[in-house]
C-alpha cells in the first residue's frame, strides 16, 4: 500500500513538474508562437484580398478589351483605319475614353499591325517576341482570354497589366494600363471590397488604400474616405502588399485575445489530439455534408428564383395587339440550364407607333435577372415619354451606369416603327445585327449593317445616335441574342452569322409568310436548326428571338 501511494505520488509528481516545463516553455515561446500565428493569418486574409482585387481588376479590364473588340468591325470601315499614323492617333483617343494606357490589334500571324503607340506597329510579333508578350500568342491558337498581372515593362520602365481576348475573325485585341490609370478604372469596383472582412475574430481588419493614402475600403466602412496612419508597431502587427497597384494593409493588434487564445489553446489541443481527432473526424464529415446540402438548396432556389423573375418579364400572348393590323409581331425566350439575362418588350410610344426591342444582360443569375429587370423598366419608361429614341437610350445609359456596383451591362437593339411610313427607327446599343426581311427581292435576307454603340451601363456620358431604315409592306425584321450563332456543336463550331443568314433567307424562299396568325414559323424554324446544329451539346445561353412584319398603314380592326 505504501509503495503504491509512493508510485502515485511520483507519477503526480512527474505530471506536475512536466506540466509545470510545458507552461515555462509556453510563456517563453509565446510572444514567437504569437508573432507567427498573426503573420500567418495577416498572409491568409491577404492572398484572399487579392484573389478578390484580381478578380474586380481583371473583370474591368477584360470588359475593355472586348468594348475595343467590338467596335473593329467598324474601324476597318473607316479610311483611317489603314493609315498608321492616323489609326495610333484614334486608338488613343479610344484608350483614353476607356481608361486604359494602351489599345494594340494583332492581325492571325501574330504581327502588331495596329497600336495607340506608333513605333510598335509592324514591329512587333507576339509569336517570336520574348517574355511577357509571347504569352499572348496563345490567342492565335484558341478562343479565349488572357489576364496579366500588373508587373513591370521592360520597354516601358513601368508597372504594366495587360488583357488579351480573341478576335473572331483571326487575332486578338490587347489592352494594357498603368498602375495610375488602372487604379482609376477599377477603384469603383474595389471600393469597399472588404466590408465586414475580419481577420481573427472582431478586431483585426483589412484596409485597402488609394496611392495617396486616402482609405477606399476599410472593413469597419464609416472609415472610408479618411487618411490612412499605419499603427504603432508595438500596439499591432502590420503588413503591406500592393494589389493591382492598390496599397493593402492587414492589421491584428497584439493584444487580441482570439491571438493569445488560439496559441494556448493550441497548446492544449496537441496534448488531447489523440482523443479528439476521431470526433473531430465524424464532426467533420457531418458538417461537411451539411454545407453541400445548404449549397446546394441555396443554389437551386436561386435558378428558381431567377428563372421566375426571367419568365413573368417578358410578355407571353400572341399577337399582342389584336386589334391592330398594320403589324404583327412574335417573340420567344429558351432560357439555358443556367438563367441568363435575355429578354424582349414591345408597347406603344404613339396612337400610331410601336417600340420594340432585344436586350441581353452581361452576366447571369439572380444578379442578371435583377439587372434584366432594373433596364426593362427603365428603357420603357423613358420611352413612354414620347421622347425620340436616342435620347431614350442615352438617358437609360445614364441610369443604369449609376449605382452599378456589380458591373454589369446590356446590350440592346431598339426600334420604334411608324405604322402609316412603315419607317423604323433604331438604335443599337452594342447587340447583334439585325437581319431585314424582304420576301419578295431577290435578296429575301440580309443583315442591317450600321454602326454599334457601346453597351447600356459600361460608361457614363456616352451619347447615342437613332438611324433609319425603310419597310415596306410584308417586309420585315429578325432580332436575336448571341445564343443563337455563339451555339457550339461538338467540334467547337459556332452555329455563326452565315449560317442564320442562310437559315433564314431559305426559310423566306420556301415560305414567304414568316408570320401567320398566333406564331412565326421563322422563329421555329431558326430554333430548330440551332438544335440540330449543337446535337448533343448543351444549350449554353438563352436563346431568345423577335419578329415583326410591317403590313400597311392600315386602320385598326376596332
Amino acid at each position: 500500500m505504501t509503495t503504491h501511494r509512493k508510485l502515485v505520488a511520483r507519477l503526480v509528481g512527474a505530471v506536475a513538474v512536466a506540466f509545470a516545463a510545458s507552461m515555462v516553455m509556453t510563456w517563453l515561446l509565446h510572444d514567437k508562437m504569437a508573432s507567427r500565428e498573426a503573420y500567418a493569418l495577416i498572409d491568409s486574409a491577404i492572398r484572399d484580398v487579392e484573389a478578390s482585387i484580381r478578380e474586380k481588376v481583371d473583370k474591368r479590364m477584360i470588359h475593355q478589351a472586348i468594348v475595343v473588340r467590338d467596335l473593329l468591325a467598324d474601324f476597318r470601315k473607316q479610311e483611317w483605319w489603314n493609315d498608321p499614323d492616323e489609326s495610333s492617333k484614334r486608338l488613343r483617343e479610344i484608350a483614353n475614353e476607356l481608361g486604359v494606357d494602351e489599345i494594340c490589334v494583332a492581325d492571325n500571324e501574330g504581327l502588331l499591325t495596329h497600336s495607340a503607340r506608333r513605333d510598335e506597329v509592324g514591329a512587333l510579333n507576339f509569336v517570336t517576341a520574348t517574355g511577357q508578350a509571347h504569352e499572348f500568342a496563345e490567342l492565335l491558337g484558341r478562343k479565349t482570354e488572357i489576364v496579366q498581372p500588373l508587373m513591370p515593362n521592360t520597354l516601358r520602365g513601368s508597372m504594366v497589366k495587360y488583357v488579351g481576348v480573341w478576335i473572331p475573325e483571326g487575332g486578338f485585341v490587347q489592352v494594357g494600363a498603368r498602375s495610375d490609370s488602372l487604379r482609376r478604372l477599377s477603384r469603383s469596383a474595389v471600393t469597399g471590397i472588404t466590408h465586414n472582412w475580419r481577420v481573427s475574430g472582431e478586431d483585426g481588419f483589412i484596409v485597402v488604400t488609394s496611392a495617396q493614402g486616402t482609405v477606399i475600403s476599410h472593413s469597419d466602412e464609416t472609415q472610408e474616405g479618411a487618411q490612412w496612419t499605419e499603427p504603432d508597431p508595438e500596439e499591432a502587427y502590420c503588413k503591406k502588399q500592393t494589389i493591382e497597384g492598390f496599397p493593402v494593409y492587414v492589421v491584428v493588434p497584439k493584444k487580441m485575445a482570439i491571438v493569445e487564445r488560439r496559441v494556448l489553446v493550441g497548446t492544449s489541443a496537441f496534448l488531447n489530439a489523440m482523443a479528439l481527432i476521431f470526433a473531430a473526424f465524424l464532426v467533420g464529415i457531418v458538417i461537411a455534408a451539411y454545407v453541400r446540402s445548404q449549397l446546394q438548396a441555396q443554389r437551386e432556389k436561386e435558378m428558381s428564383m431567377a428563372a421566375t423573375i426571367q419568365e413573368s418579364a417578358v410578355p407571353r400572348t400572341f399577337p399582342p395587339f389584336p386589334g391592330e393590323r398594320s403589324i404583327d409581331i412574335f417573340a420567344d425566350m429558351h432560357t439555358a440550364k443556367e438563367v441568363g439575362g435575355d429578354f424582349y418588350d414591345f408597347y406603344f410610344t404613339g396612337p400610331r407607333k410601336v417600340t420594340f426591342l432585344i436586350a441581353d444582360v452581361s452576366d447571369k443569375g439572380v444578379p442578371a435577372a435583377l439587372f434584366m429587370m432594373r433596364a426593362k423598366a427603365t428603357i420603357k419608361g423613358i420611352a413612354q415619354t414620347g421622347c425620340p429614341i436616342a435620347e431614350v437610350i442615352t438617358r437609360a445609359n445614364e441610369a443604369l451606369s449609376q449605382d452599378n456596383g456589380a458591373n454589369m451591362f446590356v446590350t440592346v437593339w431598339v426600334g420604334e416603327i411608324d405604322f402609316d411610313t412603315g419607317k423604323v427607327t433604331y438604335v443599337n446599343a452594342g447587340h447583334n445585327q439585325p437581319i431585314v426581311l424582304r420576301p419578295s427581292s431577290d435578296e429575301p435576307a440580309a443583315y442591317v449593317k450600321t454602326r454599334a454603340s457601346l453597351v447600356l451601363g459600361a460608361v457614363e456620358g456616352a451619347k447615342y445616335r437613332s438611324q433609319e431604315l425603310q419597310l415596306a409592306p410584308g417586309e420585315g425584321l429578325y432580332l436575336y441574342t448571341d445564343g443563337i450563332t455563339e451555339q457550339h456543336n461538338g467540334h467547337a463550331d459556332m452555329f455563326g452569322e452565315k449560317r442564320l443568314l442562310d437559315t433564314v433567307a431559305d426559310t423566306l424562299k420556301s415560305s414567304p409568310e414568316f408570320v401567320e396568325p398566333t406564331s412565326s414559323p421563322l422563329i421555329a424554324t431558326v430554333l430548330a436548326q440551332v438544335d440540330r446544329h449543337s446535337g448533343e451539346v448543351a444549350q449554353s445561353d438563352d436563346r431568345t428571338q423577335l419578329v415583326i412584319r410591317y403590313n400597311g398603314p392600315k386602320p385598326h380592326a376596332g
